[in-house]
C-alpha cells in the first residue's frame, strides 16, 4: 500500500510539514495517528552510543590509565631482571674535593653479569662485550637513569657550569648475517632502546673493508644523531638553518608497544570538533591528530573511540581534570588508527517528554508499526542545517539552507552562496544576529572578523579573504577558502536533498517495504556472513591498509528482474537508491499502464536529472564553471538502503514531576557529581528516576541503526513529525 501523510491539526503543523517537504521529507510509512512531544529537554535525553565494528557498544567505564600501570610494572620487572644493585667504596683523599670521610660508599644499579653472557653467545665478539658493559652502565642510557653532569668544551674552563652531555649511541662489530642482526635488534628491546643499521666509512674504527654494515644503539635520554638522520656532517654544518645539537630528553616509545593510542570519549553538550579542539590545546598539538569514526550530536551526551599517534595513556588521562564536559578513558594501545567509517553504526536512548497520558496507546501503536514496518530512510533535517536564513518564508523555517547553497555552488553562482552563507539565521544568537546585519549594512570585512566568533569557522574563512586588498569581489576564492569538509557538506547536501526527492517518489509509485522490477539491491558477499569479531577486525585493518575509504568502495549492486520479484529473491531491505554521482548506476522501474496502453519505463537516471535541472537548474553531467571541487565529476555518489527498521526497539514509560530532573543515566553520572532535584534513591544507592506519583509522562526509548542513518527519522515516524526539538533560547542568547 502506498503512504499517506498525516493530516495536520493546525498552522504550525502544517509549516512544518511544508518545511520537510521543501527537503523531500513527504511520506510516513504507515497511517497512524501521531502525538506531540518533546526531545533534547536536557543534553542526558539523548543518548547516543558508538558501535565498533565488531558490534560492540562503546561505553566510559574507566578514567584511569591502567594499561600504563601495567607497562610500568613489566618495565619494573624488566629492570630486576636485567640489573643488580652495588655497594662501591670510593676513596675521597683528594684536597680539591673538600672535607668528609676519608672512604665513602655509594649504590650503583649495574647490569647483571647474566645478560653480557647472553650477548656474547649472540654477538661472538669479547670487544663488544666490553664496550656494551661501559654503555648500558653509563648513567643516562637505559630508561630510568639520569645523564651526569659533564662539562663540555664551550662550557669549561674555570667557572665553566656543568651542562648534559650528548651521549653518543653505540657501535657494533660489523655483521653481513641478517639473521645475527635481528637477534642483535631483539636483544636490546629488553631495555627500550632504539637500535637501526648503518653502514660505515672505511674510515671508521669498526669498518672492515667489504663488512661495513653494523647495528647501532642508541640511548634513551636521546643524543647523538636521530635516527633517519644524514651522516654527511659537512652538508649539516654548512646549513645556516642548523641548529646545535641538544639532548633529547623525552622517553623513548617503548619497542613493542603499538604506536596508536586508542581511548573512549564521552561528551555533554559538545560538538565533536569543538571537545577534539580543546584537547588539542591542553596537550599543545594540532586537533587533526586525532582520528574518530564518525561525528556525534552536540545537544546530547555521546561516548566514541578516538585514536592518536605516540601518545601515552597517563598524558591523555591528565587531562580530565581540565576538561569540561569531556571525560575520556578505556586506553589501549593499538596498530592501527580510527577512520571515518570503522563502526557498525550508534546505539541511541532518547527520552520524549511533555507526552499526554491520554495518548499512551497511541505511542505503543507507533512502536509496534515501526518494528513491523520501520519507515523510509531518509536523510534527517539536520544533514541540511538546522538553522535557516531569518529572510525565509515560515514554511521553510524547519529546514536549512544547506543543500540550496549546494546549487548555487554548482551552477557557479558563487557571489549568491557568499550571500547565503553571510545571511543571518533563526537560531544563531542576538550578538551574532547583530554583528551579520552590521556587515550586511557596511560590508566592511575587517570590522566583521572583529564581532563574529572564531568558532564560525566557515563566515570567517569567507571574510578574511574578502579583507585582503583588492579580493573584495573574488567570490571564488572566498569560498575556496572553506575548509573542504566544510565545502564537501554543501554538495552532499544537495545530493542528499535529491535522494530524499526521488525516495518519496518511488515509495509513492510502489509503496513502503516492497521489492518492484528496476528496483537496485545491495549484493552481500557469503564470505562476509558468520565471521568472529576478530576476522571482521582483521578486514576493516586490511581495508585500511589499502587505503579504502567510505566512498571510495561502493556497495556490490544489481538491478532486480521480473524472475527476481517472482521467486521473492530479495528482501525489501536489501533495495538501495544511488546517492546521485558519477560512478553510480541507477534503477529503471517499470510502470504498468491502465487500460490496455503499452507498459512503460521509468528511468530513475533521468529521474534524478530532471528533478534537478527542474528545480534548480542544476546540469549533473556539465560542469558550468572550471572549479572541480564544485562539480559532480569529484563526487563519485553512493548507495542508500531505501526502508529503515531500528534494531532492539524498547519503550518504557515514566513519570517525573520536575522538568528538569535528569531521567536516563550516562556514562557521565559515574564520573560527574551532579545535584539531582526531586530523586529517590534505591537500596544500591543508584537515581530512581521514575516516581510513582509524578504528573508528568515520558516515553525512554531505546535502539539501534546502522551507520549513516537517522534517530530523528524513526522518532519522525513515530510523533508523525510532532516531536519537537527544546531550545531554552528561542527569543535571545544562548
Amino acid at each position: 500500500p502506498k503512504s499517506i501523510p498525516t493530516v495536520f491539526a493546525n498552522n504550525n503543523q502544517k509549516n512544518i510539514q511544508q518545511g520537510e517537504h521543501a527537503i523531500g521529507l513527504e511520506l510516513f510509512a504507515n497511517t497512524l495517528s501521531g502525538f506531540p512531544a518533546t526531545f533534547k529537554t536536557l543534553n542526558s535525553d539523548f543518548i547516543v552510543q558508538e558501535i565498533t565494528e565488531t558490534g560492540e557498544v562503546c561505553s566510559l567505564t574507566e578514567l584511569e590509565p591502567l594499561v600504563d600501570r601495567e607497562l610500568e610494572r613489566k618495565e619494573k620487572a624488566m629492570l630486576e631482571n636485567t640489573t643488580v644493585t652495588k655497594i662501591i667504596e670510593e676513596d675521597d683523599n683528594d684536597d680539591d674535593r673538600g672535607g668528609g670521610d676519608a672512604n665513602e660508599s655509594s649504590n650503583v644499579v649495574v647490569v647483571k653479569e647474566e645478560i653480557f653472557e647472553e650477548f656474547k653467545k649472540i654477538s661472538g665478539s669479547e670487544e663488544d662485550v666490553e664496550r656494551l658493559r661501559a654503555f648500558l652502565n653509563t648513567p643516562g642510557v637505559r630508561r630510568g637513569t639520569q645523564p651526569l653532569l659533564q662539562v663540555l668544551e664551550d662550557g669549561g674552563g674555570d667557572g665553566g657550569e656543568g651542562k648534559i652531555g650528548i651521549l653518543e649511541p653505540l657501535v657494533l662489530a660489523p655483521s653481513k648475517d641478517k639473521e645475527h642482526r635481528k637477534q642483535l635488534h631483539a636483544f636490546f628491546r629488553q631495555f627500550q632502546l632504539d637500535t637501526d643499521s648503518v653502514t660505515l666509512d672505511n674510515g671508521h674504527p669498526n669498518a672492515t673493508n667489504g663488512q661495513n654494515l653494523c647495528i647501532r644503539v642508541h640511548p634513551s635520554s636521546g643524543g647523538g644523531k636521530k635516527r633517519g638522520a644524514r651522516d654527511d656532517d659537512n652538508k649539516s654544518k654548512s646549513n645556516k638553518r642548523h641548529k646545535k645539537a641538544t639532548p633529547d630528553t623525552r622517553p623513548k616509545w617503548p619497542a613493542d608497544l603499538p604506536t596508536t593510542l586508542q581511548f573512549v570519549m564521552c561528551k555533554s553538550g559538545r560538538d565533536t570538533t569543538d571537545a577534539l579542539n580543546q584537547l588539542g590545546n591542553l596537550l599543545k598539538c594540532n586537533p587533526k591528530r586525532f582520528q574518530i569514526a564518525g561525528t556525534k550530536d552536540k545537544r546530547a551526551v555521546t561516548t566514541q573511540r578516538i585514536s592518536v599517534y605516540k601518545y601515552r595513556a597517563y598524558r591523555l588521562a591528565s587531562l580530565n581534570k581540565a576538561c569540561k564536559d569531556i571525560k575520556i578513558g578505556n586506553f589501549t594501545y593499538v596498530e592501527r588508527p580510527l577512520y571515518f567509517g570503522k563502526s557498525m553504526g550508534n546505539a541511541f536512548i532518547i527520552c520524549l517528554r511533555n507526552i499526554d497520558d491520554r495518548l499512551k496507546e497511541t505511542v505503543i501503536a507507533g512502536i509496534n508499526a515501526l518494528c513491523e514496518t520501520g519507515t523510509i530512510n531518509y536523510f534527517g533535517a539536520q544533514r541540511f542545517g538546522n538553522v535557516s536564513s531569518t529572510t525565509q518564508d515560515a514554511s521553510e523555517t524547519s529546514t536549512g539552507t544547506t543543500h540550496k547553497i549546494g546549487a548555487l555552488l554548482l551552477n557557479g553562482k558563487f557571489k549568491e552562496a557568499v550571500d547565503v552563507i553571510l545571511q543571518p539565521k533563526m537560531k544563531e544568537s542576538t550578538k551574532i544576529k547583530q554583528a551579520k546585519e552590521k556587515y550586511l549594512e557596511t560590508k566592511d570585512a575587517q570590522e566583521a572578523l572583529r564581532t563574529i566568533p572564531r568558532f564560525m569557522h566557515i563566515e570567517r574563512a569567507i571574510l578574511e579573504v574578502q579583507a585582503a586588498k583588492g579580493r573584495e569581489n573574488d567570490f571564488c576564492g572566498q569560498l575556496t577558502a572553506i575548509p573542504s569538509k566544510m565545502k564537501r557538506m554543501y554538495i552532499n547536501a544537495y545530493q542528499s536533498y535529491l535522494w530524499n526527492k526521488v525516495a518519496s517518489e518511488r515509495v509513492r509509485k510502489f509503496g513502503i517495504n516492497t521489492v518492484v522490477e528496476g528496483d537496485l539491491v545491495a549484493i552481500i558477499d557469503d564470505e562476509d556472513n558468520g565471521k568472529t569479531a576478530e576476522e571482521i577486525q582483521k578486514h576493516s585493518d586490511e581495508a585500511y591498509d589499502k587505503g579504502l575509504k567510505r566512498g571510495e568502495n561502493l556497495k556490490k549492486v544489481k538491478l532486480v528482474t521480473a524472475e527476481d520479484v517472482s521467486k521473492n529473491a530479495f528482501d525489501p531491505s536489501d533495495v538501495v537508491l544511488p546517492v546521485p554521482g558519477h560512478a553510480v548506476i541507477y534503477p529503471s522501474w517499470a510502470v504498468t499502464k491502465a487500460d490496455g496502453e503499452d507498459d512503460k519505463t521509468l528511468d530513475g537516471k533521468a529521474l534524478f536529472h530532471e528533478l534537478a535541472m527542474n528545480k534548480d537548474g542544476v546540469d549533473l553531467e556539465l560542469t558550468k564553471h572550471s572549479i572541480m571541487e564544485f562539480s559532480m565529476r569529484s563526487y563519485p555518489g553512493d548507495y542508500r538502503r531505501l526502508f529503515l527498521k531500528p534494531k532492539d526497539l524498547e519503550c518504557e514509560f515514566m513519570r517525573y514531576d520536575d522538568p528538569k530532573i535528569d531521567l536516563l543515566k550516562t556514562d557521565m553520572d559515574a564520573f560527574v557529581k551532579k545535584k539531582m532535584k526531586n530523586t529517590d534513591k534505591d537500596d544500591d544507592g543508584d537515581k530512581k528516576v521514575e516516581k510513582k506519583g509524578g504528573k508528568l509522562l515520558a516515553a525512554k526509548l531505546s535502539f539501534k541503526l546502522g551507520a549513516g542513518n537517522y534517530a530523528t527519522m524513526i522518532l519522525r515516524e513515530l510523533t508523525k513529525a510532532q516531536a519537537r526539538e527544546y531550545s531554552s533560547h528561542e527569543n535571545g542568547d544562548k
